[in-house]
């Protein structure tokens, strides 16, 4: 995976040669914690210089109120997710308010079902497949939370159940009563240590969240994978998960 890291962390420092260099992460679940951290390992790693703009719950408009003056002078890297889709379209919404106000902008490695166009953006597709029929133009590189690299794991016991219980599960899993839907407690900004050991407690994880299963990946956890309502969780496994993690399983519905 470092051959892509190493690509991304190239085409940022082209990109955002002249500064300033703002980062926006994308506002979610605890699973977009596990993006936000790798992110900001990754900048550290490569010695990036930036600024973080804090995201305030509901206050798209008001962000940009404050923020756009400096967005004048600098260049804009937005945080990897999935909400660039049907359901979830906040990247969409932010894009269209304030792409035009940097020079550049960076949208590191996200799922898209669709796109905004603006002659001032660089995407990175975290998976090989349906996303980059949408955003042919992507360059490709694996999700920023596998850049947290492998954990330190236990060996764990018995099964942990971790499927998602809103409107992107397919609805044809059968849940078990001990499931939890880990990712829903907590957001962007939850410390991820407890998010890791939870998955830790356990030897075979299976779910249906993506960041969960990026988990037990670096946890080196048997992984039993299924999709939800539309092509990510395949699409990044068949990109980012395949042939390189032991022990992932991936069950079609």
């Amino acid at each position: 995976m470092q051959t892509e890291y190493s690509q991304l962390a190239q085409v940022i420092r082209d990109t955002c040669r002249r500064g300033p260099v703002y980062y926006i992460c994308n506002k979610g679940n605890w699973g977009d914690a596990l993006i936000r951290q790798g992110s900001l390992r990754f900048f550290h790693d490569m010695g990036l210089h930036y600024y973080e703009l804090a995201l305030r719950k509901g206050r798209i408009y008001r962000l940009v109120e404050r923020y756009l003056p400096l967005a004048l002078r600098g260049s804009l890297i937005y945080g990897g997710g999935g909400s660039w889709c049907t359901l979830w379209d906040r990247s969409i919404k932010m894009m269209n308010i304030i792409a035009s106000s940097y020079r550049q902008v960076i949208i590191l490695p996200s799922t898209f079902e669709k796109r905004v166009d603006a002659p001032n953006l660089t995407f990175f597709s975290r998976d090989r497949f349906e996303s980059m029929q949408v955003v042919p133009e992507a360059n490709f590189c694996h999700d920023m939370a596998f850049y947290l690299e492998r954990q330190t794991a236990g060996a764990g016991s018995g099964d942990g159940y971790f499927f998602r219980m809103d409107k992107e599960g397919s609805g044809k899993i059968p849940i078990p009563p001990e499931n939890v839907d880990i990712s829903s407690q907590g957001n962007h900004l939850t410390p991820t240590a407890p998010f890791f050991e939870a998955i830790d407690h356990y030897r075979e994880i299976y779910t249906d969240r993506l960041h969960v299963a990026i988990a037990a990946c670096l946890l080196k956890k048997e992984l039993h994978f299924y999709p939800g309502v539309y092509f990510k969780n395949k699409a990044v496994y068949r990109s980012s998960m395949l042939g390189i993690y032991d022990n992932v399983h991936f069950h079609d519905l």
